[in-house]
């Protein structure tokens, strides 16, 4: 009699023979299988996110600052968003005419797009030309005297980022302006690289500004903040906090008095006095003075002159009480 096998008797055979176990696995038969795209920029941990939104929000601030002396107007900058993607998803968000600038990066010896809306691009010329900044939008490109005028906002806002980089050893160089014709060639299409979007208000007038990271300068950015961790993320955040802080403080002004100390006479010594009387204050004459900042006593010090100025020669510090101290 003649012994027919089936197909799913074969299949186990096979797989017998191939090293298995001679029984199909329904699970392994359906895989999902996904396309690897090599040139895709690794997703951000929370705590990259995090450190990049601390970093870039500082410098945000610390921009609007720089440009609001220089433009003598105020101005607001926030950071919107900061995210990995394609440069073609970039350019599909860009106007059609718009301003563009390659930053080159050292040591990573690479470009950055600095893009910066017309709507914005406009009112800035306006107030460098001693405008208001009220004007419509542009519909063309920057001439060659409106982009030398617009050179000068631009390392500003290079400088500001040369600062927010420090700790990364990172310098911006500003290059010859990018032509709209020319933007599409800045980067592949599909190369991937991070974006931070800041949005800028000027008088009635908003716009963006884009910073666009190629890999280059991306990706050894991200190995930094890996390779350093949470902790160290958060102690160079907290330096830089402390750093601004002091920076900021640095250019307070505050009132510094001399004074001796408190002196108290009755009425009747002040009926007392006339010209070219003696009245005795009760205080020693070898006393130090106090110095005084902001109202507080911070050192001792004796009363001199230098030159034709009132001076002190500042003495020991005055050690304040932990009490006063709260206050």
């Amino acid at each position: 009699m003649e012994k027919v096998v089936s197909q799913e008797q074969i299949d186990a055979m096979v797989l017998a023979a191939r090293g298995g176990s001679g029984v199909a696995n329904p699970q392994t038969e359906h895989r999902s299988i996904e396309k690897c795209t090599f040139s895709q920029t690794t997703k951000l941990t929370a705590e990259q996110v995090r450190t990049i939104n601390v970093l870039h929000e500082a410098f945000a601030s610390s921009l609007a600052q720089s440009l609001g002396v220089y433009l003598r107007v105020p101005l607001e900058i926030k950071l919107v968003s900061a995210e990995p993607l394609a440069y073609g998803e970039f350019l599909e968000r860009v106007p059609a005419i718009t301003y563009m600038v390659p930053l080159h990066v050292t040591p990573m010896e690479a470009a950055v797009a600095m893009q910066i809306d017309h709507s914005i691009v406009c009112p800035l010329i306006d107030v460098l030309l001693g405008g208001t900044g009220h004007c419509e939008t542009m519909t063309r490109e920057v001439t060659e005297i409106e982009g030398q005028v617009m050179e000068a906002v631009a390392r500003i806002i290079c400088h500001e980022l040369e600062k927010a980089w420090t700790d990364f050893e990172a310098r911006f160089e500003m290059q010859r302006r990018v032509p709209a014709s020319e933007i599409a060639q800045f980067l592949a299409p599909t190369e991937r690289a991070l974006c931070l979007s800041f949005e800028v208000k000027l008088a009635e007038a908003q716009g963006m500004l884009n910073l666009v990271f190629p890999v280059a300068v991306a990706a050894p950015f991200f190995r930094k903040l890996s390779s350093e961790g949470p902790s160290s993320s958060r102690t160079r955040t907290a330096k830089r906090s402390q750093q601004k802080l002091r920076d900021k403080m640095s250019r307070c002004s505050f009132p510094v008095t001399l004074e001796v100390t408190p002196i108290k006479l009755s009425i009747q010594s002040l009926l007392e006095l006339s010209p070219g009387a003696l009245c005795n204050l009760g205080v020693p004459v070898a006393k130090p003075a106090s110095l005084l900042v902001a109202g507080r006593e911070v050192f001792a010090g004796l009363a001199v002159r230098h030159g034709k100025q009132r001076a002190i020669q500042v003495g020991e510090p005055v050690i304040i009480a932990e009490e006063e101290r709260r206050f």
